[in-house]
């Protein structure tokens, strides 16, 4: 195979080999090509890479089905970019490696999605190592197969974890979640699915070990609805002073087995009390365990200006026949707390306005 893009000066280049499935090696001069920015490479199969890899312009790197077998090529692979600034690893496989290192002193965003796989393999269990002095995004999607770690992201702004974890390895995942988490002490924004936080219940003694998220500013919660009695939940919370916004885009609720209601946010985390201003909830049905979790972030968010919710289709659809008369959108609510106010004031504020919503269940904050 010889590519005549890379004899013509080629800076952005996509290949796609579906069809292959044995080993297969590309020119060299592709793992050498000097005006080379973009390399787009879609091949579901082992890569076979050369002795020499130096992609000294390469910026964008987007590898999807590679698999990788040989840890001392691969290993040169990922230490071959000087100036790479994004980095996309799409259902790619490390087969029977041990230890892979990704240092790109440039690389600023990191997107890894695992392979969907239904049980473990021999072939699994690699230590992946990211040294990112300027990473500033990183994504992670997938079921911990292997483990990955960051390092030195000093600038890191945005991170995101979505677990799609099997059941079946679930301390595991708990604590290969938690090493991933740990790099994520200077993050500004994270973003974790509602199964990436109760798979941290399974390592519960990881949990009083937990980083300082001191730059955290934005927390949300995706994927479904999240209990906020969730350990895992609150000791996150308690180890944010900074927070700023907090967002349950899919909801939240209380576990079935939640008994002492008062007693969820004892101690009450930092940010609730000088920092936390906006709260955020999505996909709000109005049933009791979640009227109960609202009321308890309300009560202890003492320096909350503003509570956004936003109604399911089902519950919009009933404020909709009966929202005309209370001039109330049907689709969200936003209330606002404006100064001074007591968190008193400011309950009975929203109780009269939500009043439509549990014209039976209101006395629960009443009696706050």
């Amino acid at each position: 195979m010889d590519l005549c893009a890379v004899k013509h000066n080629v800076q952005e280049l996509q290949i796609c080999l579906s069809n292959i499935q044995e080993p297969f090696s590309l020119p060299h001069c592709l793992f050498t090509c000097v005006t080379l920015t973009k390399l787009d490479l879609t091949m579901p199969c082992i890569l076979k890479l050369p002795p020499t890899i130096c992609l000294s312009k390469l910026k964008i790197l987007v590898l999807k089905g590679v698999s990788f077998s040989d840890e001392h090529s691969t290993q040169k692979l990922f230490s071959g970019f000087p100036v790479l600034e994004e980095l996309c690893l799409d259902d790619c496989r490390w087969m029977n490696l041990k230890v892979v290192s990704i240092c790109a002193p440039k690389l600023s965003s990191l997107m890894i999605q695992d392979p969907y796989k239904k049980r473990w393999s021999d072939s699994d269990n690699c230590q992946v190592t990211i040294l990112g002095v300027s990473l500033e995004s990183f994504y992670y999607t997938g079921e911990f197969f292997n483990e990955y770690s960051l390092h030195k992201l000093a600038l890191l702004v945005e991170a995101y974890i979505n677990v799609c974890g099997s059941r079946t390895r679930p301390r595991l995942v708990a604590n290969r979640m938690y090493t991933l988490l740990i790099g994520f002490s200077n993050a500004k924004e994270i973003m974790l699915t509602s199964f990436a936080v109760e798979a941290l219940r399974y390592a519960a003694e990881l949990l009083p070990h937990m980083p300082m998220f001191n730059n955290l500013l934005d927390l949300d919660f995706i994927d479904g609805s999240i209990n906020l009695d969730s350990i895992a939940l609150l000791k996150i919370l308690q180890e944010s002073p900074n927070l700023k916004t907090l967002e349950f885009s899919e909801g939240v609720s209380l576990s079935t087995d939640c008994e002492k209601v008062d007693s969820i946010l004892d101690p009450v985390p930092p940010c609730f009390l000088s920092q936390l201003k906006c709260i955020k909830v999505g996909y709000y049905n109005g049933d009791e365990k979640e009227l109960s979790a609202v009321k308890i972030l309300l009560k202890n968010a003492v320096a909350l200006d503003r509570i956004v919710i936003s109604f399911s289709k089902n519950f919009a659809a009933y404020l909709e026949k009966r929202g005309k008369a209370y001039a109330v959108e049907p689709e969200r609510a936003t209330f606002e707390r404006y100064k001074p106010r007591s968190t008193a004031s400011t309950l009975f504020s929203f109780a009269v306005r939500i009043s439509m919503l549990h014209q039976s269940k209101i006395s629960a904050f009443y009696g706050i």
